[in-house]
């Protein structure tokens, strides 16, 4: 499961009102690991999803003292929302606490194929101690995507319909 690991950030837009003109844009992360990984043909071209398995972002992740962020793998949720395309997805790895068993270190590595300034998801301090040659930078332009995802387990904010 430590080559598994994935994390997904979700934005979302909350108003405090009906009347109010200035939403503020949450993004909350998501933990998790790949359980499948599946090819969808539609004969003119494929599309990667993954199927995952979601750690509770309520009661399954953490930030510890020094400010590492730590997860319980054995806290599962979202089971009714497992799959998300191959590309929202970022690798993470997950190392076991020493101090707590329950707990796992959420490590994220280095990016390859992505312009490593542009990407928040990587750690400048972190080196994998596998690495033994130098790998390029590559330059990939990040295609939009006007695929969105809704969660409907959430009591958070109220749904308007702006005409």
């Amino acid at each position: 499961m430590q080559n598994s690991g994935v994390t997904l950030r979700a934005e979302s837009q909350h108003f405090a009102s009906v009347h109010d003109d200035n939403p503020c844009v949450a993004s909350i992360p998501y933990f998790g690991f790949v359980d499948e990984i599946l090819e969808l043909n539609y004969v003119k071209f494929t599309v990667c999803v993954f199927k995952c398995k979601w750690v509770d972002s309520n009661t399954g992740v953490q930030t510890d003292d020094v400010g590492f962020t730590l997860v319980d793998l054995k806290k599962l949720a979202y089971h009714n929302d497992p799959f998300i395309m191959a590309g929202q997805a970022k690798q993470v790895f997950y190392v076991q606490d020493p101090c707590d068993e329950r707990w796992c270190v959420v490590l994220h590595g280095k990016t390859i194929g992505v312009n490593v300034e542009d990407d928040d998801s990587y750690m400048g301090s972190y080196v994998s101690p596998l690495s033994t040659q130098m790998t390029p930078n590559i330059i990939v332009e990040e295609e939009s995507d006007d695929v969105h995802a809704n969660h409907n387990d959430h009591d958070e904010g109220e749904l308007i319909n702006i005409v």
